[in-house]
């Protein structure tokens, strides 16, 4: 899912970029969630955004299960290199597995 992450795959490498898009709605999520609650106390709107957000965050879990697991047997093999942050919309978190 490209929301998600980015994979490019070549000969020699596969390139898999985590985009920060999702870390940003599950934090606007939260925060939109908090405020309603504590501030608005408004239960109505909170009964709306919680299971939005527990939904997305299963979804989320589910699309990078298959990326993570073939991270993690690369990372056992030694054959990973990280760059960027996950955070950055210039500097996303990569992954470059050499095959």
């Amino acid at each position: 899912m490209t929301f998600f992450f980015e994979r490019m795959e070549t000969t020699d490498k596969v390139t898999i970029v985590l985009k920060p898009h999702s870390l940003y709605a599950m934090l606007l999520m939260l925060a939109a969630w908090l405020v309603s609650d504590l501030v608005l106390q408004a239960a109505a709107i909170t009964q709306i955004i919680m299971p939005v957000f527990i939904v997305f965050m299963v979804i989320r879990f589910f699309s990078l299960i298959r990326v993570q697991k073939e991270v993690i047997v690369a990372m056992k093999q030694g054959r990973v290199r990280t760059s960027g942050s996950k955070f950055s919309f210039t500097n996303q978190f990569t992954y470059i597995i050499n095959k």
